[in-house]
């Protein structure tokens, strides 16, 4: 399906909500700043365009946060992190995720008039718009309705697949909401929407070094450390991910740029909900602004055609780009009356888990995030667990926190995600690359070179830091072995054939900086 063409209405009331403070990806040094747009999380909801209704009236200013939440940086931010604002921190007591899969299971229901205490996920950084709930896997849209309608709500999004349903708080309070909503039988958990960012940040500009090796004619293929260090192209002696699909849950990504336009399938936009060709491209305008070339800066480093003359080649030059776009982009925020303030982009994370199980319910075998959560979601685990159970595997930046914090990334500390942590051209971890029980193994992510957006085919490669980069060069690898392997390479096999074949760094043996070290294409890809 074509992107339909938004009302003017729809526009100016998701970019008045898009005006804040958010991060930027991370710099190669401890300090810098960025300069993207921004967007005021507490107005995103309200601002992209209802389901179930138009938008009958709408604020220009930001949605004021309640009270009873702090107001905060976002609760999710990309894997390149910004050094210009500090992330929020994750409570001291997290409240546990609902593990929820995606399978039948037992519940009370209203009908029976049974007893059940619904689970109630908090956050310190929510939006007042809209909040999310999950029914139990019993439950339908009925019941939903029936929700929504005792306790003067309306339905913004209702996934089936996960029996996830977001509702517009018509302006309520979201704490007493959550409160009157924790008697209601049929839902499993209810919790605040999180607010969510993501972005690049440093960004350098590039000098053509033009050599042929390997075989290829790619203008920068001498300065893409990152094949050589993750012994890439002996891999492509093997395959080079041949149809397979890996899904980039980002900001979009250039459908025109010279390295990624034949390698490019129909995607999503999870922020205004429309699908097909055109769904996941970024805006034209986008390329004044660093957080705007995120997406295609990560496509690039998985899937970047090769031997084509010009600019890279991807870790898995043959694979395709699901582009699933989950920020509103740069051309919304200039419809709106504001001028960003920060080099920042926010959504929120019902719009993320819509992102994943769009991927999921449409041909993708890989997931790259290149994001963070810093609390607990249970709507995002939801989503995450229904992907891995389609044998899709996921891979997730660690996070670029550890020099102001080591905030967990709850997002990559998911069971069955493989979350990855970033080195230098040295082969040592990064001073940004957070450190947990949650890395997995680890990739080049400091001065990477790949593509994005640009104006008339200027500038239209950049080096960027963040762990942001190091995800999808692991997800490029995971294409090569879905490729090799087929449907024997479940996300434990391909988990595990990364982590056994990885290159041992640090202390001896698995660590919480490297992981079980930086990933070894060519010996993942060996033998049977």
């Amino acid at each position: 399906m074509k992107r339909r063409p938004a009302s003017v209405l729809s526009y100016v009331l998701a970019l008045s909500c898009l005006i804040s403070a958010c991060q930027s990806e991370l710099p190669t040094t401890p300090t810098g700043s960025s300069s993207t747009p921004s967007a005021s999380p507490s107005a995103l909801a309200s601002a992209r365009p209802s389901v179930s209704r138009p938008q009958a009236t709408a604020s220009t200013a930001p949605t004021p946060q309640s009270s009873a939440s702090p107001t905060a940086k976002p609760s999710a931010t990309p894997s390149a992190k910004p050094t210009t604002a500090p992330s929020i921190k994750p409570s001291t007591t997290p409240t546990p995720a609902a593990t929820a899969t995606p399978a039948p299971q037992a519940s009370a229901s209203a009908e029976t008039g049974a007893s059940t205490q619904t689970e109630v996920i908090t956050s310190q950084n929510y939006n007042t718009a809209t909040l999310v709930a999950g029914l139990h896997f019993d439950q339908d849209r009925a019941a939903a309705e029936a929700i929504a309608s005792r306790h003067n709500l309306t339905i913004d999004r209702y996934n089936d697949s996960i029996k996830i349903v977001v509702y517009n708080t018509q302006g309520q309070s979201v704490p007493a909401l959550l409160e009157a909503l924790s008697n209601e039988p049929a839902l499993e958990y209810v919790e605040a929407d999180q607010v969510a960012s993501q972005k690049p940040e440093d960004e350098k500009a590039v000098s053509a070094n033009f050599t042929t090796q390997a075989d290829l004619n790619d203008t920068y293929y001498n300065q893409q450390y990152t094949l050589q260090a993750m012994n890439v192209p002996a891999a492509w002696d093997v395959t080079q991910g041949e149809g397979v699909v890996v899904a980039v849950i980002d900001t979009g990504v250039d459908l025109d740029h010279g390295d990624l336009k034949n390698r490019v399938v129909p995607g999503y936009d999870a922020f205004s909900q429309e699908e097909g060709d055109d769904a996941g491209d970024v805006s034209s305008l986008n390329y004044v602004m660093s957080a705007y070339k995120h997406g295609s800066h990560v496509a690039g480093i998985i899937a970047a055609e090769a031997n084509n003359g010009k600019g890279i080649a991807g870790v898995a030059p043959q694979a395709k780009i699901m582009p699933i776009k989950i920020f509103a982009d740069l051309s919304d925020i200039i419809k709106s009356l504001w001028a960003p303030e920060e080099d920042t982009s926010y959504t929120i994370v019902s719009v993320l888990a819509d992102g994943i199980v769009w991927a999921a319910d449409h041909g993708a075998d890989v997931i790259n995030m290149s994001l963070a959560v810093s609390e607990d979601s249970a709507t995002i685990e939801r989503a995450v667990k229904y992907a891995l159970s389609k044998d899709i595997s996921v891979i997730v930046a660690a996070g670029n926190e550890r020099h102001v914090g080591n905030n967990r990334n709850y997002l990559a500390a998911i069971e069955g995600v493989i979350g990855v942590g970033a080195t230098d051209d040295a082969n040592k971890v990064t001073f940004f690359s957070n450190s947990g029980d949650y890395v997995s193994v680890a990739a080049p992510g400091q001065d990477i070179i790949s593509s994005v957006p640009s104006f008339l085919g200027f500038n239209s490669y950049v080096k960027m830091s963040g762990t942001s980069m190091a995800a999808p060069a692991v997800a490029g690898v995971a294409a090569l072995l879905k490729a090799k392997f087929g449907p024997a390479a479940t996300p434990e096999f391909i988990k595990r054939r990364l982590e056994n074949t990885a290159i041992d760094k640090g202390d001896a043996g698995r660590d919480d900086f490297y992981g079980h070290g930086i990933v070894n294409a060519g010996a993942a890809l060996a033998g049977d």
